[in-house]
């Protein structure tokens, strides 16, 4: 069975855009079913990656043509830049682990299945499981290393009145990553605590209608604030 993060029948003709643009570092917004770089999984679908090397030449001279962090395939919004070699070391340095004014903020909004508290946190440990496999494994205690840490706010509750797969019959929740990120954290973090993601299939989410997200997960990286300048992704249809 196909991953479903690397489908390939899904909408990818939305273009990716620069949201904020700095002399060493610009933040791009990430459209759905766009994969952030060149791997076997991506099976000849568009990347970021080479988006970045085909607009601007110089970029190719940098590992994965700059890319400070990744978000997944179904995952659209606002993802970090970096221009020249020196900058890329330090953002990904702090991306990774943060430190003083440099720490970066990373908030995210997601819809998830309704019940979830209005407020909460966790911190829990995402390990990968057997080679190949595409999930992770979360669990109460582990190594440093694999820790990740999220807390968040729900700012709609879901409705009652709403038909299956809408989104207004999902919580919409606003998720700040604290510290690291570790892949999947959210994702497989909330479907732990019994709240996977709408539409995400790997950790059995409830569909979400295809008119919404094409498929996908509902996952969208909202804000990244860097060295106090906080820059926001226009808001995905299902959040509105």
């Amino acid at each position: 069975m196909d991953d479903p993060d690397t489908q390939s029948n899904r909408p990818f003709n939305t273009q990716p855009s620069i949201l904020h643009d700095e002399p060493e570092w610009f933040v791009l917004n990430k459209p759905i079913c766009w994969h952030c770089v060149l791997a076997r999984v991506t099976d000849g679908n568009p990347t970021i990656q080479d988006w970045l090397g085909e607009s601007d030449p110089r970029q190719r001279e940098l590992p994965e043509c700059g890319l400070v962090h990744r978000l997944d395939h179904s995952t659209s919004g606002c993802i970090l830049v970096a221009k020249n070699v020196q900058m890329h070391e330090t953002l990904r340095e702090n991306f990774s682990v943060g430190f003083g004014g440099w720490a970066i903020e990373k908030r995210y909004l997601a819809l998830v299945g309704s019940g979830l508290d209005l407020r909460g946190e966790f911190a829990l440990y995402f390990a990968g499981r057997h080679k190949g496999s595409a999930k992770v494994s979360v669990h109460a205690y582990g190594d440093r290393a694999e820790r990740g840490e999220c807390r968040w706010t729900v700012v709609r509750k879901a409705s009652a009145m709403a038909k299956a797969g809408d989104p207004l019959s999902f919580d919409l929740v606003e998720v700040e990553v604290i510290g690291p990120g570790r892949r999947h954290q959210i994702r497989a973090g909330l479907s732990s605590l019994g709240h996977p993601l709408a539409g995400d299939s790997l950790y059995k989410g409830i569909a979400l209608g295809e008119d919404w997200n094409g498929g996908c997960a509902a996952l969208h990286s909202w804000r990244l604030g860097i060295t106090g300048i906080r820059v926001e992704s226009p808001i995905p249809a299902w959040a509105e």
